[in-house]
């Protein structure tokens, strides 16, 4: 009689053994076992189907290879689109700001007015002064007090010394420099609010804010963080009136009174003493250019682009 333990042992050897023969033996002398096949698949497939629609929905096909790269491309395309429409927005935005600076210059200067490109050429250590020295001279018709601006008509500051062909700036944020009466420019408000300013030391100003009320209905005007600045002093020469200064940073209430404000004010230009160009304006009946006196620099220095 066969122990069971002898049994036990032999059924894996004999199903191993089957599967060896089954994997052996060639297709065409398999035929005879295909009716158990569909007899299995018949039994199998009903209970099957739900578990795998269950898993499709559980975990469904990733997308085609193709439509992944057609999407790729379709986003690609759209985040170019999306860039080049806020390039233009900020285009359209500059030059907007631009035009707005010209019409005011126009208005507020009716006198000619020499503009001399001048590069930047070397700057002061002394972080009191912060002088810097543009390479632009008597010969370009550079006098003192002669105005210097960046970019969008952002005041930078006068001329203080003069030579025949480099001059030396003091901008008018740095710490050395005198206070400064200005305008806090307020939308649908004829005037403005007039404040005094005064540089801090980190090329900031700060200084209060003269009391103002709307005529038309008697309300304070208060100044608001963003709002324009623009230079109005008589000591400043008429070229620099209402150029720009700055936008408000800041409003505090002064310790003298609460219903009082300070403004801090900051260059529209970050750091604007380290500019690598200015505009030098001055009286357009300055001494005429002579080519024999001018200096042989590169594009942009003595007269304008």
């Amino acid at each position: 009689m066969i122990s069971p333990t002898f049994t036990s042992r032999l059924l894996p050897t004999v199903i191993a053994v089957c599967a060896l023969l089954a994997l052996a033996t060639p297709v065409r002398w398999q035929s005879w076992a295909r009716p158990l096949g569909q007899l299995a698949t018949a039994v199998i497939a009903p209970v099957s189907h739900p578990f795998a629609a269950l898993s499709r929905w559980i975990a469904p096909a990733d997308d085609s290879p193709a439509q992944t790269e057609r999407v790729r491309e379709l986003e690609s395309r759209l985040e170019e689109a999306q860039r080049e429409l806020e390039r233009v927005r900020f285009e359209n935005r500059r030059l907007v700001l631009s035009l707005e600076e010209l019409n005011v210059m126009a208005v507020v200067n009716t006198s000619p007015v020499r503009q001399v490109y001048a590069p930047i050429f070397a700057s002061s250590s002394d972080l009191s002064s912060r002088i810097v020295r543009a390479r632009a001279g008597r010969s370009q018709g550079v006098e003192v007090n002669s105005i210097a601006t960046a970019a969008g008509l952002q005041l930078l500051g006068r001329v203080v010394a003069v030579d025949a062909f480099t001059c030396d700036i003091l901008p008018f944020n740095a710490k050395s420099a005198e206070s400064i009466n200005a305008i806090i420019i307020i939308k649908g408000s004829d005037g403005g609010l007039s404040c005094r300013l005064t540089p801090v030391g980190n090329g900031s100003l700060k200084g209060p804010v003269h009391d103002r009320r709307d005529p038309t209905n008697a309300l304070a005007l208060v100044p608001e963080v963003g709002q324009l600045v623009r230079l109005s002093d008589g000591r400043w020469p008429s070229v620099a009136q209402m150029m720009l200064v700055g936008r408000v940073v800041a409003v505090e209430s002064s310790p003298d009174g609460p219903l009082r404000q300070i403004v801090t004010v900051s260059p529209t230009v970050e750091r604007i003493e380290r500019v690598a160009e200015v505009v030098i304006r001055t009286n357009a009946t300055s001494p005429d250019v002579s080519e024999k006196d001018s200096p042989k620099a590169g594009p942009g220095v003595g007269g304008p682009r």
